[in-house]
């Protein structure tokens, strides 16, 4: 069973009284509202990580656990990654987006990220199955798939991390504790 990070795209704290222990926040939503999150997350023993422009110096300054890094449109990838790398605390933890490429996420992970991401869409499912499936076969880091679309089956990939919206982790946990 994967782990799972729920995507706070949102300014809303419902998601902390879910069982998630990890959270990803957007760094466009209010700034009191990701100092208020981030706060209770931590009082609560959750792992609060940035993704979006900043997120780096915002996990720093907040104190947080760590970043995701959205490298999937960089040119040089490698570059960029150390380039974000340095924007973040030293014990920050890093996680990274990759494109659905094989080079890019072997480029990626001689960085040495703490997990790398996946995006996955209903269309491109497939893909990214056997994508991720060979990845986790040659590589220690961890990898994660970001749900982007709410239909995507992510269920069949073998993946020790799982990206999803607060709706769509609800839904899940719900299925399940019907299925027990």
């Amino acid at each position: 069973m994967p782990k799972f990070i729920l995507y706070i795209s949102e300014a809303d704290f419902s998601s902390l009284e879910t069982d998630a222990e990890c959270f990803l926040l957007e760094t466009s939503l209010p700034p009191e509202f990701l100092k208020k999150f981030t706060m209770s997350a931590a009082q609560k023993n959750k792992i609060v990580l940035f993704t979006g422009e900043n997120a780096g110096e915002i996990s720093a300054r907040l104190k947080a656990d760590g970043v995701v890094f959205d490298l999937s449109a960089a040119e040089n990838p490698v570059k960029a990654f150390k380039q974000c790398r340095r924007s973040c605390a030293k014990d920050a933890v890093v996680g990274v987006i990759t494109r659905s490429r094989r080079h890019e996420a072997m480029l990626l992970s001689e960085c040495e990220p703490d997990f790398l991401i996946f995006k996955i869409w209903k269309d491109g499912e497939e893909k990214t199955k056997l994508l991720v499936d060979w990845y986790t076969r040659l590589f220690l880091i961890q990898s994660a798939v970001f749900c982007r679309d709410e239909n995507a089956c992510w269920q069949d990939c073998e993946t020790d991390i799982v990206i999803l919206p607060p709706a769509s982790y609800k839904i899940f946990v719900a299925k399940n504790e019907k299925l027990d």
